[in-house]
């Protein structure tokens, strides 16, 4: 059976700004990624409220995706593919970090992933990064990460050329959903179900599934 892991924070997740509550599985993005291809793929949720990519927040302990993606990887193997959805929190650790800093972080876990002997007969799982729409107005929670409603609008240019570098293949989710107008960074179940829909078929040409 193919194995899929889908590591990010709160919009793999679930969470829905309209409700603060948790999408139904099959409403999440991963669960209709699952839908989509079938019983003969397993997608497995990894979803962190707060995680970052590799940057601890001294306000949310814990959230180091760097930490947590070898046990993840170790505790799921064998993978053959894990997509990588992070960035977002980046833009909320204090310092001020950029768009470049969060595509440099998440290529860093695509790297580790791919460096790996968590795949199909010890080998590599590939690896696929998604990149967040830009966020919307943050609202009471611009006092958070003042500059980052105007730096995620850098997250596509930045992400596609770090991974250029490393050659770690990514997917834009701007065109296929739109950050909530309610918080400014998560997702309703209709784009859930456009990320699903668009994750899954690059995961479909990514390990030739048909």
């Amino acid at each position: 059976m193919t194995a899929i892991c889908c590591y990010g924070d709160s919009n793999t997740w679930g969470y829905a700004a309209s409700t603060e509550d948790r999408l139904q599985r099959w409403r999440r993005w991963p669960g209709v990624m699952q839908r989509e291809l079938g019983d003969e793929v397993h997608v497995i949720e990894e979803g962190l409220n707060g995680r970052t990519t590799v940057f601890d927040d001294p306000f949310e302990p814990g959230r180091n995706g760097s930490s947590h993606l070898p046990i993840v990887l170790k505790t799921h193997a064998p993978l053959d593919l894990v997509i990588i959805w992070l960035g977002t929190n980046d833009l909320f650790v204090p310092g001020g970090l950029t768009a470049h800093d969060a595509a440099r972080g998440a290529i860093t876990l695509a790297e580790m992933a791919r460096a790996s002997d968590t795949g199909p007969d010890d080998e590599p799982p590939e690896v696929l990064v998604l990149i967040s729409p830009p966020f919307g107005p943050l609202g009471v929670w611009e006092y958070d990460s003042p500059h980052g409603e105007l730096e995620s609008r850098g997250f596509a240019d930045a992400f596609r050329r770090v991974a250029e570098e490393a050659q770690v293949p990514v997917l834009d989710l701007a065109p296929f959903a739109e950050s909530s107008p309610i918080d400014g960074i998560h997702f309703e179940a209709a784009d859930h179900e456009a990320i699903g829909l668009a994750v899954a078929e690059a995961a479909r040409d990514l390990l030739e599934l048909r």
